[in-house]
């Protein structure tokens, strides 16, 4: 399998990526202010570990879409019609550049494993 189609690596990278520089990059910018914010960043990065280690095959393919196809698909959008978050950017580019890539990564590579046929169960001894 190459790298382009582990689905769990690159769930892995983005939840990392999420609750470092999205938890740790939000409290250095906003402080304890925006407490609810670090803390979404951290639950959404949960999540994706939870469906890198917890899941495998089929099922790890298709939450991975689920969970970061809307979020590749709202950083594009946000992108293209300059949307604010915070009284700051969504999405400025060209830094949203490396985001896009990371969540369309786990989407794209859990899209080509939909349909993939999950190990067959163990013989019954």
């Amino acid at each position: 399998m190459s790298v382009l189609h582990n689905t769990k690596l690159w769930l892995i990278i983005v939840a990392i990526g999420h609750i470092g520089i999205g938890s740790g990059g939000s409290y250095a910018t906003y402080g304890n202010d925006e407490l609810a914010i670090i803390g979404f960043f951290t639950v959404v990065g949960v999540y994706l570990l939870y469906a890198a280690f917890m899941l495998e095959g089929q099922a790890q393919a298709r939450l991975a879409v689920v969970l970061c196809g809307p979020v590749f698909v709202w950083f594009v959008l946000s992108a293209a019609l300059g949307l604010e978050m915070l009284g700051d950017p969504a999405a400025p580019m060209p830094e949203s550049i490396v985001p896009i890539v990371l969540w369309g990564m786990p989407a794209l590579s859990g899209l080509m494993g939909w349909e993939m046929e999950d190990a067959a169960p163990a013989a019954e001894a």
